[in-house]
Parts: structure tokens; C-alpha cells; sequence
């Protein structure tokens, strides 16, 4: 048994409405959030394990890339971490200042 479209009710329309197949796409995002690099600076105070497990601890990295971007901090006096939204870098600035470690945000 097959219904045609007479059968369906009407749906009210808007004046100004376009049937669903008339509407333009919807065009996609392009703006986007400007990225933030969360660079970590060279700490003579702190021992290098200590520095090694808070990158770990608050980055989620795993212990060999946390201990390369420690050894770059320490030779080369910075290392970028990683990049991310203008608040999420804030609140990783607050983490690390909260274990006396020095890091920094640049725009990207």
C-alpha cells in the first residue's frame, strides 16, 4: 500500500521560507580561534626528573617526548610544547607556575 503525497498534511510555511531543497548550504566555518604556542623555558632550580614528570603529568605526554622537550628547554633555553586556544594555554601557564616552572605563551 503506497501513500502519495496527497495523502501528507501541508506544513505551514513562512512567507519568506524556501522549501528544503531551495535553501542555500549552510557555508562552512572559516574563521578560526588564533593558536597559542605554550613554550617552556630553561630552569636551572629545578631537578631535570622533576621537570620531566610535570611535563608528563600536565601535558599527558609520554615520558620519552617529555624528556626530549626537557633537554631542548635545557640546551637550547626554550622548547615549544605544544599549540593550542588562547585559554587552554592560559590555564597550562597557571599549572606550571603552580610547580615554579617557567613557561610562556606566543602567538603562533
Amino acid at each position: 500500500m503506497s501513500q502519495s503525497h496527497a495523502d501528507r498534511p501541508q506544513v505551514p510555511r513562512l512567507p519568506g521560507d524556501a522549501p528544503e531543497q531551495e535553501r542555500p548550504t549552510d557555508k562552512p566555518r572559516d574563521r578560526q580561534l588564533p593558536r597559542y604556542k605554550v613554550v617552556l623555558h630553561q630552569d636551572a632550580a629545578n631537578d631535570l626528573m622533576f621537570v620531566v614528570r610535570s611535563v608528563m603529568e600536565l601535558t599527558r605526554f609520554p615520558r620519552a617526548e617529555a624528556t626530549h622537550k626537557m633537554w631542548e628547554a635545557h640546551h637550547c633555553g626554550r622548547s615549544v610544547l605544544l599549540q593550542t586556544y588562547l585559554e587552554r594555554a592560559e590555564l597550562y601557564v597557571e599549572q606550571f607556575a603552580s610547580r615554579n616552572l617557567q613557561v610562556a605563551i606566543e602567538p603562533a
